[in-house]
């Protein structure tokens, strides 16, 4: 004589019939006399129904399992089933419908293998790769183009700001000569400050063109010491002094100079 095949009481929570949607408008649902067959695919529903779930959900979907010795419940946490009460023994592994039916029958449940899905292109999508002239849409390669002279361009400019000499404080100038580059030192040599109090900045020029650059501390007391050279020149066709730097100091009047834009007055012990 076969046995009779086992059945199941089911209790549907927050499901639809069938366990395929998930949501709070729908109350519960008290099943008799569940078939294996029918519980195992009330299982993969709710499987496919928590894969699409989000964090945002309010329903709390679950099927309780009433055997004739104990009650299961199954729910669905971070996407995936959870098979209630079990989780330590898993470890954090897929709680599985084989695995979960495994425990409830006590016989060998072989998972089922899942259904290849086939993405089918639309009838616009293909048009649209067929013909993007048809479209008005860019060609693929014509995009590839402008983004690889758009990178090559960025490229180019980044080396050429990060090679280029840096620029120069000084204005445009022409040398003189070495004579007169002589007698114009001549001419200005001699001690220029911009004051006497500490902070002020003290300028020594020699005959030879040697520069000496300093600040005053406390009580006059020299520090920062600069030495330069410096060379007469044409700044806009008037006399001026252009430094090693290069930068240039010019010559306001026979007894002040302006250098980086402070003005420097000559200095009579």
């Amino acid at each position: 004589m076969a046995l009779a095949s086992p059945t199941y009481s089911v209790t549907l929570h927050h499901l639809a019939p069938g366990a395929v949607a998930a949501g709070l408008a729908y109350p519960d649902e008290q099943l008799s006399a569940v078939s294996l067959p029918q519980l195992r695919e009330m299982l993969y529903a709710l499987g496919e129904v928590s894969s699409r779930l989000t964090i945002y959900e309010p329903s709390t979907p679950e099927i309780r399992i009433k055997t004739d010795r104990e009650i299961f419940v199954v729910r669905t946490r971070y996407r995936r089933l959870c098979f209630v009460g079990y989780e330590a023994a898993l470890r954090g592994e897929e709680h599985s419908v084989a695995y979960i039916l495994t425990t409830i029958t006590g016989t060998t449940e072989v998972a089922k293998a899942p259904e290849p899905r086939v993405e089918r292109p639309s009838a616009a999508s293909i048009a649209a790769s067929a013909a993007p002239e048809d479209t008005g849409r860019i060609p693929r390669w014509l995009k590839i183009a402008v983004m690889a002279a758009i990178i090559v361009g960025c490229n180019g400019t980044a080396a050429w700001l990060l090679l280029r000499p840096p620029r120069s404080p000084a204005p445009a100038y022409t040398l003189m000569v070495p004579d007169e580059s002589a007698a114009l030192l001549g001419k200005v040599a001699g001690e220029y400050r911009t004051g006497s109090q500490e902070g002020d900045r003290r300028l020594i020029i020699d005959p030879d063109g040697t520069l000496r650059l300093a600040r005053f501390g406390q009580n006059q007391a020299v520090t920062q010491p600069t030495t330069k050279t410096a060379r007469g020149a044409l700044v806009d066709n008037r006399p001026a002094l252009i430094t090693s730097d290069p930068a240039a100091i010019t010559l306001k009047d026979a007894d002040t100079l302006v250098f980086f834009g402070v003005t420097y007055k000559r200095h009579n012990p």
